[in-house]
């Protein structure tokens, strides 16, 4: 300990740690460095036996074709021809035939020194399939000895896709010239290029030493006209390999480069010095993983002695502050709280749980049994219960204890409720927490109502409604008794709200709700879907429909009588009246909204006869209103297009003598043909379209007046 503490010891462990991790990490750095050049020399090895591999694949399929295009002069005698005197069609033939020996070219084509095709392998010897440039026709041509050309890659019109051609010139007999040409696919050229090899990363090429690309792998959709930096190939400086960037990516990388049999034409490797490296950084990091455990270990065991100790002498202390801390936060707690040993024993308790329970006040000490504490809790709950009674009670609550430990309520005698957690600990024991719950299950009655019931009346809802609704459906079409849905609006209820104020209109509201509620059976439902609208569903009726319709139609008049007495509404008198919409619902699928929907219609068929009865839905009534709604939309878009024309009836005095027009308004619909005032004056009147209506006669009619002015007729 003393040795631990002294500023020599001190010094003598650091000096001791710092020179373990100076010889870890030299002997670390000096392995990352030797692996890394063995590593490079691999790569850069790997990459010159692949190029000489692809220089002699590439070299032997381009001698390949070129032996094939010379074979040409021989096959086709044209040293010995004119440029006339070949026979297309025998050529064809011959060029096919000298294809098959070549598994390289896509097609063999013999053309003029102006791009015309005489003969090829294709017998359709379209020339503008072929793409080629005047200027690689020209170096062809322009060769002093016939040598094997290369040209750019290009699109094949043919195929799509990105090819080569290789060509040599053939002398004809009168010294003019013919080039003999192969079409080979980049694609193919790749295959044979990297020959199956698997290298990480490796990127190769065939390219011009202008650095014109013609072959790439990976294949690259950029090769046509793609142009790369000039080459450099990766040297050695003093022994270590100098990476260059690769001739793909750009990144750097270990290039070789190798000339082919054809002047020009280069193929290259690049192996990305990442590539290379990737196994050597992996090893690097384990190498320095396995330095810095070591050096941990050093520090940690320098490090060790001091913690343990000043770690035992802060002990005590923590321990001592913990569970003052613990008793604060258990103190401090809104819930009630109790711990149990493995023995179900008293083990801790806080204030909230001798609030909560007042009764067990000097009874709960610590390893009291918690049976005997449940016993008195038993006796509060249950004054009047026997013996036997509570202990079954307590030896239900003690095995609840060893139960799923899932949450439940529990009322208390004074109306508390009390959620009440249950969990096992690590030794055996239980913790139980009681938390009061009670505002809480109010405010979620509380949501609940203003959710689905209306706050104004305590009717349901629509949402309420339409759930119900639903249910109704699906029980009716289990029982077959049919149900019915009674859609009631108050009569001049606007009136009432204008004049005696929004008060006395909900005072109205909720008389209405209650005599509504009084003229209904408990099994039915009566709602308020907003504002002076109410709907009554009734359930349980008839497997008739003429029998169900009797006995709605007798709810109906039984609400149209009670609704239709005196209200009392602040000191004054008021009488109402309601119309009522009734339809039938069950037997079949029916939806909630189209019920209501046509209840609705129902209503309104009231409201329009005279208000203050019951009606049954008829699908008239939906016609009706379809036709309506129809007829309003052409006479908006009528007013719009200006479809209406007027007509002038002359007025004449006992003379005989014109003194004025009477103005007649048509409709001259487009389909229709004309139509006369009385079928769309009443719309125009109920929708408020007879003040445009009307305007436009007025400005029509004084426009005509006008232009009367300059007539002598008219004078």
């Amino acid at each position: 300990m003393k040795f631990l503490r002294s500023n020599r010891a001190f010094a003598v462990v650091t000096a001791l740690v710092v020179l373990f991790l100076v010889v870890i990490l030299g002997l670390a750095a000096s392995l990352v460095r030797d692996r890394r050049a063995v590593a490079l020399e691999e790569s850069h090895a790997q990459a010159v036996r692949f190029v000489s591999g692809a220089e002699a694949a590439i070299n032997r399929n381009l001698l390949g074709l070129d032996v094939v295009l010379a074979s040409m002069d021989k096959v086709l005698k044209i040293s010995l021809s004119m440029r006339d005197w070949i026979d297309s069609e025998a050529a064809d033939q011959l060029i096919e035939g000298a294809m098959r020996q070549n598994l390289l070219a896509s097609r063999i084509a013999l053309v003029d020194a102006q791009g015309q095709v005489v003969a090829s392998s294709d017998q359709a010897r379209q020339q503008q399939d072929l793409n080629l440039s005047d200027a690689f026709l020209a170096e062809v041509i322009a060769q002093p000895v016939s040598t094997l050309v290369m040209s750019a890659p290009t699109v094949s019109f043919r195929s799509g896709e990105v090819v080569l051609f290789v060509a040599r010139h053939l002398r004809l007999a009168d010294g003019s010239k013919l080039v003999a040409l192969a079409e080979v696919s980049v694609a193919q050229l790749t295959t044979i290029l990297v020959q199956g090899v698997d290298i990480a990363g490796l990127q190769a090429t065939v390219e011009r030493s202008s650095g014109e690309l013609l072959v790439a792998a990976p294949a690259t959709e950029e090769i046509v006209g793609k142009r790369l930096p000039p080459l450099r190939t990766t040297v050695r400086e003093s022994g270590t390999i100098t990476p260059q960037p690769a001739r793909l990516s750009g990144a750097p990388a270990l290039v070789v480069a190798r000339n082919t049999m054809y002047g020009g034409v280069f193929i290259t490797a690049s192996i990305p010095v990442a590539a290379a490296l990737q196994d050597v950084e992996r090893e690097t990091q384990l190498t320095l993983a396995v330095a810095g455990a070591l050096a941990l270990m050093v520090l940690l065991a320098g490090a060790a002695a001091l913690l343990y100790l000043r770690h035992l002498t802060n002990v005590q202390a923590n321990m001592s502050q913990a569970k003052e801390t613990l008793d604060q936060a258990l103190e401090s707690m809104v819930s009630g709280f109790v711990l149990l040993d493995a023995q179900q024993r008293v083990v801790n308790w806080n204030r909230r749980f001798m609030e909560i329970h007042p009764w067990l006040k000097g009874l709960v000490t610590p390893q009291v049994a918690f049976a005997e504490l449940s016993m008195v809790t038993a006796r509060h709950l249950m004054p009047q219960a026997t013996d036997d009674q509570r202990q079954q009670w307590v030896t239900e609550r003690m095995a609840a204890l060893h139960g799923q430990h899932e949450s439940r309520q529990a009322t208390t005698a004074e109306g508390t409720i009390l959620e009440i957690s249950e969990r096992p600990t690590p030794e055996g024991g239980t913790v139980i927490v009681y938390q009061d719950v009670t505002r809480l299950q109010r405010a979620i009655a509380d949501v609940e109502m203003l959710a689905f019931y209306d706050p104004l009346t305590g009717l349901p809802n629509r949402r309420l409604l339409n759930d119900r609704l639903q249910q109704a459906i699906i029980s009716s079409q289990r029982t077959g008794q049919l149900g019915a849905l009674l859609f009631l609006d108050l009569d001049h209820f606007k009136t009432l709200n204008d004049t005696a104020g929004h008060l006395v209109g909900d005072m109205l509201l909720q008389q209405v709700a209650q005599r509504l509620l009084a003229a209904v059976r408990d099994q039915d439902t009566v709602a308020r879907l907003g504002g002076d609208e109410f709907v009554v569903m009734l359930q349980s009726l008839s497997h008739e429909p003429l029998e169900a319709a009797l006995q709605t139609k007798k709810v109906g008049e039984s609400i149209l009588l009670n609704l239709n007495m005196p209200y009392h509404l602040q000191d004054a008198e008021h009488t109402s009246t309601c119309s009522v919409g009734a339809t039938l619902f069950g037997g079949n699928d029916q939806d909630a909204s189209e019920l209501l929907k046509q209840a609705d219609i129902a209503m309104y068929q009231v409201k329009t006869s005279g208000r203050n009865a019951l009606c049954f839905f008829d699908p008239a009534m939906l016609s009706a209103l379809t036709v309506r709604a129809e007829m309003e939309r052409n006479l908006r878009h009528a007013l719009a297009q200006q479809q209406f024309v007027l007509h002038y009836q002359v007025q004449m005095d006992e003379s005989g003598r014109a003194v004025g027009a009477e103005v007649l308004i048509r409709w001259m619909h487009p389909e229709q043909g004309m139509v006369p005032p009385l079928q769309f004056i009443p719309l125009a009147e109920e929708t408020g379209l007879i003040l445009a209506i009307g305007e436009w006669v007025l400005r029509t009619a004084c426009l005509q007046l006008k232009a009367w002015e300059t007539e002598p007729a008219a004078a």
